[in-house]
């Protein structure tokens, strides 16, 4: 009777442990998948934010070159009008330049419904465009409407010279935007507040019509010029999941039916062992048994866990990957005072954002394409140059999947094409990675060059690959289409292919493709070809080499320094002062090299092209004179851009000439010699 009592306390205790430990597992887990709501909310909310930010940043950056485009002329002019007619598009009625004409509010120009170039502006529009002017800075403002949505949203850009660039756009915050797969804030409801606290006439947009926004809430404040606005997030779903919310509920049924179980295995296993010395060998069989049974069970859970391991893994990656792009966060976090992980971390996210920018500028450039607005400054290129250096660039990912480069195929481009050299060479590098990344493993890829004509040549990119199938052909150059290759481990967006013919054509040449399926293709583009500039300027100048005599050296020799990324162009200039022994040219192929060489060396003379692979050339000329090491030197600039807003644009900042491609030979060494006499 005591040996009973004992099994049954036993078992009793051994059940409210298994039961204890199930229902701590479940709060554990049910705290877990709280916080993990919370977090995924957070980090969404962010993502908004900071595509939110973009926006506006995008649309200040469009008033910003309006206002410039009408600067440039002092009134409207052509520039002016297809500027604002670009950013009449979502919904915006008006955009335009506002001046002051003694107390009244005047356009100075403007586009849009019911506006035109002289009206006033008065009452709220008015105080938001001099609360702009005072605050130099963009401002907004809701503001009653005449139009039939009744509310517009007003946005005025102050400059320093008293002009105030001005857009309204018109707003329906009593309906809501639909949630649609496609938009950031699918799966969410938001409301966006231009102001810092909810306030219901502030309201810009929202997805719900009951307002305000309950439950899992996360507020974010976006800087928006001069003010403040609020980005209310709320979830109305589980975003980890099903699986996740039900995870704790998992844990309890289980640690209690275990608990059950095992009890009732403790009482059984000890009221048989009562039976002793007879049935050891049978029950010990049977005990071994369920020692089996057990075991297969645990398999089977272990088996579980783990794709339940695989399946949170994979999750969190999709989620966690295009969230490590908020770079905004991780600028700040670098300017703290991190331990050595916490850089690593900082790291990490930068890395993911510069990532999420290149797509970003990817889909950027396609949309400048596809309106014909992207800016290109044709020169004549040496072909071999670009190859060399975009095989140099995808080599490491040639080399990590086992891809050879043949070589021998690219001594043909030895040629100039006329072309912009930073865009040609994206084009090769998108072909040449596509090469790489959709290759069979060990297979190769061959660049090669022939004539197809006096005046085209042909740039071929071949590789092994599986081909394209016919049926697919249609939608090989589509903006985001992969051809199924979404499903497979290589990242992509499927703008890569679309962009390229978009430069290709822009430059005057031509993007196409030939393949057989199964066997690999070859990807074409084809360009005109040009004189380079070196032979040019010895076939020109041929007849008049002996018009004057050469400089002679002197003790005295003076620097000029080349901040050019095209080789054939600097042999051109080195070849132009030959004839002058005391000039010595000091190349760069770099702006940031440029400006190192120009503190060190202090040249007569700084001759800067604006393409450049690390620093806009603009950018250059502006480090130049800032600083007071460079300030007083000379910057002559040599870009093959031409228009007029760009020549008046560079000269404003303080460059002394801007010389344009093909050079005139007589006018560069003109300059040249005048910067010595004043050395």
């Amino acid at each position: 009777m005591r040996e009973h009592r004992l099994v049954r306390s036993l078992s009793l205790v051994v059940f409210v442990t298994v039961a204890i430990m199930s229902v701590a597992g479940f709060f554990v887990g049910r705290r877990a998948v709280r916080e993990q709501e919370e977090r995924l909310l957070r980090e969404r909310a962010r993502e908004v934010a900071a595509l939110l930010t973009n926006s506006t940043d995008s649309i200040r950056t469009g008033l910003e070159l309006l206002g410039e485009t009408y600067v440039g002329r002092g009134e409207r002019g052509p520039g002016f009008t297809a500027a604002a007619r670009s950013l009449l598009e979502g919904g915006v009625l008006l955009v335009g330049v506002v001046e002051v004409v003694g107390d009244a509010l005047e356009f100075g120009a403007a586009e849009g419904t019911g506006v035109a170039d002289g009206d006033a502006l008065s009452g709220e529009r008015a105080d938001v465009v001099r609360r702009a002017a005072d605050e130099v800075d963009l401002v907004s403002s809701l503001v009653d409407s005449d139009e039939v949505t009744g509310r517009s949203l007003v946005l005025a850009l102050g400059r320093d010279d008293g002009l105030v660039v001005y857009q309204e756009t018109a707003v329906d915050p009593a309906t809501p935007v639909p949630s649609a797969p496609d938009t950031p804030f699918r799966d969410l409801d938001l409301a966006l507040y231009r102001s810092p606290t909810p306030a219901t006439d502030e309201l810009v947009l929202t997805t719900r019509s009951d307002l305000p926004l309950s439950g899992r809430v996360d507020e974010q404040v976006l800087v928006v010029g001069a003010d403040r606005w609020l980005l209310v997030v709320a979830s109305p779903d589980d975003l980890t999941g099903a699986l996740s919310t039900a995870f704790p509920w998992v844990i309890l049924g289980g640690g209690l039916g275990a608990a059950i179980s095992t009890a009732a295995i403790v009482e059984l296993l000890a009221r048989r062992h009562r039976y002793a010395l007879g049935l050891v060998d049978v029950r010990t069989r049977e005990l071994r048994e369920t020692i089996g049974e057990l075991e297969g069970a645990r398999a089977v859970a272990d088996a579980a866990n783990r794709s339940k391991s695989v399946f949170l893994s994979r999750m969190s990656h999709e989620l966690r990957t295009p969230l490590n792009a908020v770079l905004g966060f991780a600028q700040v976090l670098e300017l703290e005072e991190l331990s050595q992980d916490q850089r690593e971390s900082v790291d990490q996210i930068i890395k993911g954002g510069r990532h999420l920018l290149e797509l970003i500028n990817e889909v950027l450039d396609i949309a400048r394409a596809e309106t014909g607005d992207l800016a290109l400054s044709p020169e004549p290129v040496l072909v071999a140059d670009l190859v060399r250096d975009a095989l140099d660039l995808i080599a490491p990912l040639a080399n990590q999947r086992s891809i050879h480069f043949v070589r021998d195929g690219a001594a043909g481009c030895e040629e100039y094409v006329f072309a912009d050299r930073q865009r040609l060479k994206q084009v090769l590098l998108n072909l040449l990675s596509n090469a790489v990344k959709y290759n069979r493993h060990g297979g190769s890829v061959a660049v090669s060059c022939e004539h197809v004509s006096p005046t085209r040549l042909r740039i071929n990119v071949t590789d092994t690959g599986p081909g394209i199938s016919p049926e697919r052909m249609g939608l090989l150059f589509l903006p985001f289409e992969r051809l199924g290759a979404e499903t497979s481990e290589q990242e992509g967006t499927g703008i890569g292919l679309a962009l390229s013919r978009h430069l290709a054509e822009a430059m005057g040449g031509s993007l196409d493709v030939d393949t057989v399926h199964g066997q690999g293709s070859t990807f074409v583009v084809e360009l005109p070809l040009v004189e380079g500039p070196v032979e040019r300027f010895e076939r020109l100048n041929h007849a008049d080499a002996d018009d004057g005599p050469d400089v002679e050296a002197t003790a005295t020799r003076h620097v000029v320094l080349y901040i050019e990324d095209n080789l054939a162009n600097l042999k051109l200039v080195e070849r132009v002062v030959a004839g002058r022994g005391n000039v010595e040219i000091i190349p760069a192929m770099q702006g940031r090299l440029g400006l190192t060489l120009a503190r060190e060396h202090h040249p007569a003379l700084v001759l800067l092209d604006l393409h450049l692979p690390d620093v806009p050339g603009d950018e250059v000329l502006q480090q130049l004179r800032d600083d007071p090491q460079t300030a007083a030197i000379p910057v002559v600039v040599i870009s093959a851009d031409a228009t007029q807003g760009q020549v008046q644009r560079l000269l404003a900042a303080g460059a002394v000439a801007y010389l344009t491609k093909p050079l005139n030979v007589r006018e560069l060494l003109a300059l040249i010699d005048e910067a010595l006499v004043d050395d």
